[in-house]
């Protein structure tokens, strides 16, 4: 089974005191074999796949702000053999975030990002 994420604009959001993670890019959370765990990353042990017949392309976040996050901005992962392709954050404000589990920014790997527009934080794999 394959599937394609693509042409996708988020515009003119704003996120106050999320709970979760306020910006999830990447694989969906299940409790079937082989899916990123629920748990993942609070509980140790578990992980989080990428599946690679997952193709992400052409993602816009513009004029998105966050708010006290109780956790870290967010997470974008890809597929290391498939990664995500031009994932644009386009003036993306995280103020004050949280610190976990990963420092205040992103879990963030296998993806051609860009940031614009005083994105901050900017995701370390852009």
């Amino acid at each position: 089974t394959t599937a394609d994420i693509t042409d996708i604009l988020y515009h003119n959001i704003t996120i106050i005191n999320p709970t979760q993670w306020p910006i999830w890019i990447g694989p969906q959370q299940a409790i079937y074999s082989g899916a990123c765990s629920l748990g993942w990353p609070s509980i140790p042990g578990t992980k989080c796949p990428v599946p690679s017949e997952v193709t992400f392309t052409n993602i816009t976040l513009r004029d998105v702000l966050i708010k006290s996050p109780s956790i870290a901005s967010g997470v974008i992962i890809g597929n290391s053999t498939n990664p995500m392709r031009n994932v644009t954050f386009d003036n993306v404000v995280v103020e004050d975030p949280g610190s976990g589990p990963w420092g205040d920014g992103y879990a963030c790997h296998d993806v051609e990002g860009l940031a614009i527009g005083g994105t901050d934080p900017v995701p370390r794999c852009f």
